[in-house]
């Protein structure tokens, strides 16, 4: 495995996600979930699911600069924050990863990420 790799895993475990996870952003949601899906999760859930898409709108905007200048201090703080900000999203995104549509919504969310980064 690369040291990109490795690294990228880590900062992942860092963040609560497991090995495998990755992240979205609000356009990718967009572009895979149809109205009909996002409908099918409760007004909450929809709610976490727009503002985590904000939120992921930064870090892949993040992670692009951290790959094009990887020694930005700026970015680097930039990251910092965000993981920061990552963490309190924890325990909402347990609570609701036991129900069963979301679920799938959000690891199809993830899996999708994995390509766009």
């Amino acid at each position: 495995m690369s040291d990109n790799n490795s690294s990228r895993r880590k900062f992942l475990q860092l963040l609560g996600l497991t090995a495998s996870s990755t992240l979205i952003n609000t356009s990718a949601i967009a572009g895979f979930i149809d109205q009909t899906t996002i409908h099918k999760l409760n007004p909450e859930q929809q709610e976490f699911m727009l503002r985590y898409g904000k939120w992921m709108d930064e870090f892949i905007e993040v992670i692009h600069i951290q790959k094009k200048e990887p020694d930005n201090i700026e970015n680097k703080h930039k990251m910092i924050a965000l993981t920061e900000m990552a963490e309190k999203f924890n325990p909402e995104l347990s609570e609701f990863m036991k129900d069963q549509t979301f679920s799938l919504i959000y690891n199809e969310s993830i899996l999708r990420m994995t390509n766009t980064i």
